[in-house]
């Protein structure tokens, strides 16, 4: 998982906040927002309503296309620290990470791909690549084990 330790190690350290860029048509993308919130400079890029929604009241939201070279230049992306993508198709993510890294220079991107046979396109073009159906498994595996383990009272 990303925590934000992790993340300020991939920033200088002279930043303080970091900003961070979600963009996400998804409410891992509100989630993320929220978990990072307080300690990050964090900004979401969605043009899902349910996802702009469910951020913290105090959270910078651009609605519109990700995909799109002008909302993502509303967004900041040309000053942002950090990018994270996670859009519904990997086609949109793969897009999205490309323009952050060619059009404005985002040095750190981190993607959360659906399909994990897409994983080496990504590779190529993102900092670090989150499989998020091997994040599930383990997740799931890590329930199971744990429901397993437990003693049964009667």
């Amino acid at each position: 998982m990303i925590s934000l330790t992790g993340l300020r190690e991939q920033v200088d350290d002279d930043v303080d906040p970091p900003s961070v860029l979600v963009i996400s048509d998804r409410h891992v993308g509100s989630a993320v927002v929220t978990a990072f919130s307080r300690d990050a400079d964090t900004c979401l890029v969605t043009d899902h309503d349910g996802v702009a929604g469910q951020v913290p009241d105090d959270t910078r939201v651009v609605v519109g296309d990700g995909r799109k070279r002008a909302v993502l230049q509303d967004a900041g992306a040309e000053t942002t620290d950090i990018a994270l993508v996670s859009m519904q198709t990997d086609h949109g993510a793969f897009l999205v990470t490309q323009l952050l890294r060619t059009q404005f220079g985002v040095e750190t991107v981190v993607v959360v791909l659906n399909d994990p046979q897409h994983r080496s396109a990504f590779e190529s073009v993102a900092t670090e690549v989150i499989c998020s159906s091997q994040v599930l498994a383990t997740e799931l595996e890590r329930a199971v084990e744990t429901t397993l383990q437990m003693p049964e009272t009667a």
